[in-house]
């Protein structure tokens, strides 16, 4: 009687070679999370720019629709700012405006993390935007964010330009 030989084939992967292939698999994931982690900041910085410029022309716009003034107040200390209506003096905050939490807009929430507001100049010392009943700015000035992203707001049109430093 002939014995035949019986040769096994593997079926599958060894546990060694599964072991390895999930370290290559978690090293290849760090990297790419950190290097996405990495460029999220200009993101949120544009991000940021794009809310203060769309505000910007929202209170000029609620300027002209309430006939009233319209003040953006930034508080560099919190990296925040505020929206009034009325006139110098006599202001009220606007807690019902749109993507505000009672009138704040703050960078100090996630989506914002890592944005400051390194400054905002407008006219001798002011921090406040304002546009009067007719949409014209009173003041031009600069907001500065993470020192070298500068929004300048021009005088009487409001027009603003973003300069990266």
């Amino acid at each position: 009687m002939k014995q035949e030989k019986i040769q096994k084939h593997p079926n599958g992967f060894t546990f060694i070679e599964l072991i390895i292939a999930i370290i290559i698999v978690g090293i290849l994931g760090s990297m790419a999370f950190t290097r996405i982690l990495n460029n999220l900041n200009p993101i949120k910085v544009r991000a940021a720019i794009e809310q203060i410029t769309s505000d910007i022309e929202q209170t000029k716009a609620l300027s002209m629709a309430q006939h009233d003034y319209i003040t953006i107040a930034f508080n560099i200390a919190n990296d925040s700012y505020s929206i009034y209506n009325g006139p110098t003096g006599n202001q009220t905050i606007m807690t019902n405006y749109p993507g505000s939490n009672n009138g704040v807009i703050s960078f100090d929430q996630t989506e914002y993390s890592g944005v400051d507001i390194s400054s905002a100049s407008f006219g001798s010392n002011s921090t406040n935007l304002s546009f009067d009943p007719w949409g014209n700015t009173i003041l031009g000035g600069t907001i500065t964010l993470n020192t070298n992203n500068v929004i300048t707001v021009q005088t009487v049109t409001g027009h603003w330009a973003i300069t990266t430093q």
